[in-house]
């Protein structure tokens, strides 16, 4: 805590100047918002949601807010993109581009002087996502922890890298943190938003001993060596969700856009870690049983903590707003994706083409299947739902079968040739972060690298 406390106040020092400045031209535009007459558009991605399993669990009544979306809104399944990887799938949705005109095309890059594989970085992106798209429109923006937002870019309103969290996490290293505060800078826009996000993070330990208690299948093996590692890992894991929703929160009563974004990761972690208990006949290598017994039952049940979630971010928004909850893939578990040929399946390879769609909101129909969509139909559908043209060089297609023909009639769907201007920068290097090595540890953990 007094580490927290000494970072807090350097960070305050650092970007006091414009602070005033900055609050007075939030509370100007949440005036102006409260007096718009058209919807506002939420996102809302959760990483890893399985179509099939949220069908079922739906019919069983055990995700209530994901049901209710279904029957006030349109739902169906989203396909993603093999090899299925996620920062490459998040910037197709962001951008309505193949990775093959984004350019970003994995977890890691191997480029620049050292030729040393390191975390992809924003700048790395080729084309415009649509949070520059509606800044150049003069529409306002807010994105809390997409992928591939590191460094945060300059928008009409803020971006809050998905690296915030992993930059805030040093307790014990605050004279790293001081020493690296351009680095801390770099992780939102705008800055002076730091000292009140440092506020809202939430660590491990912050998580009630009986949450995470009701995540297991028994506590009969809690001096188990093992169970209390894995028990560790949860927690952190649970931490990451809630800080992301506590910044939404934060930030949906404070600095209220015409579009805002965010991420959860929380669930993709889970099955990447618990799915050898939740399955262990699937793992190629023998479990202990005390570890078994004790997380079996997680992957389900956070996914009626993260349903609940749910439930809480759509309080956070008035009638006015269409809300747009989609995942980048589903999961397939250690068998692996239609045409995995090994033994058992770790990283993207547990992963699968049938991720989510729900579509809920004014000028939206209600009880409609979504059918044939893609991940690349997320840009252009959200450019179209903001009334702004859907550009020819954009791979995906606007889900105009989701809106009401009055909503179409009042936001006629539009083209442009393209957003793109100028000539893109040939090869560019990532941009480091004081915690680049902290992402590949625990990328290897998770199987995605060697």
């Amino acid at each position: 805590m007094k580490a927290r406390v000494v970072v807090a106040a350097v960070i305050a020092a650092a970007v006091a100047v414009t602070l005033v400045t900055y609050v007075v031209t939030r509370k100007t535009r949440a005036d102006e918002l409260a007096e718009r007459r058209m919807p506002s558009v939420l996102v809302v991605g959760i990483d890893g949601l399985d179509w099939g399993r949220v069908a079922d669990m739906i019919e069983e009544g055990r995700l209530p807010t994901l049901e209710q979306l279904r029957r006030e809104g349109t739902s169906g399944m989203l396909r993603s993109i093999p090899p299925y990887i996620s920062p490459s799938i998040w910037t197709s949705m962001a951008t309505g581009k193949t990775e093959e005109k984004h350019g970003i095309q994995g977890f890691l890059v191997d480029r620049g002087r050292t030729r040393e594989a390191t975390p992809t970085s924003s700048n790395m992106r080729r084309v415009k996502a649509f949070w520059q798209i509606l800044t150049e429109r003069d529409m306002s923006v807010g994105v809390i922890g997409w992928l591939v937002t590191w460094p945060a870019e300059p928008v009409n309103g803020y971006i809050i890298s998905n690296r915030l969290r992993r930059l805030l996490s040093w307790d014990d290293r605050t004279d790293d943190i001081t020493r690296s505060l351009d680095r801390l800078l770099d992780a939102v826009h705008p800055s002076t938003l730091l000292p009140e996000l440092l506020e809202l993070r939430a660590a491990g330990g912050d998580v009630p001993e009986s949450e995470i208690e009701s995540y297991l299948g028994t506590t009969s093996h809690l001096d188990n060596a093992e169970v209390r590692s894995l028990l560790a890992e949860l927690r952190r894991i649970r931490a990451g969700d809630l800080s992301a929703l506590a910044t939404l929160r934060h930030m949906t009563e404070t600095s209220p856009t015409d579009l805002t974004a965010v991420y959860f990761r929380g669930l993709d972690l889970v099955c990447h870690v618990y799915w050898r208990h939740m399955e262990p006949e699937s793992w190629g290598w023998d479990l202990a049983p005390e570890p078994v017994e004790t997380f079996a039952p997680v992957i389900e049940r956070y996914y009626v903590k993260t349903d609940e979630m749910l439930g809480e971010v759509l309080d956070l928004v008035g009638e006015n707003t269409i809300v747009v909850v989609c995942s980048d893939h589903g999961f397939a578990g250690h068998r692996g994706y239609p045409g995995f040929e090994g033994d058992v399946a770790v990283g993207t390879d547990m992963h699968r083409e049938d991720g989510v769609l729900f579509v809920r909101g004014p000028g939206i129909r209600k009880g409609v299947e979504i059918t044939g969509a893609s991940v690349l139909d997320i840009g252009p559908t959200l450019l179209a739902l903001m009334g702004l043209p859907v550009a020819d060089d954009m791979d995906g297609r606007p889900l105009t079968n989701v809106m009401e023909p009055d909503f179409l009639e009042t936001r006629p769907v539009t083209t442009i040739d393209t957003y793109e201007t100028g000539e893109p920068t040939e090869e560019p290097e990532p941009i480091p972060s004081p915690v680049d090595e902290e992402i590949k540890e625990q990328l290897r953990s998770l199987g995605y690298i060697s």
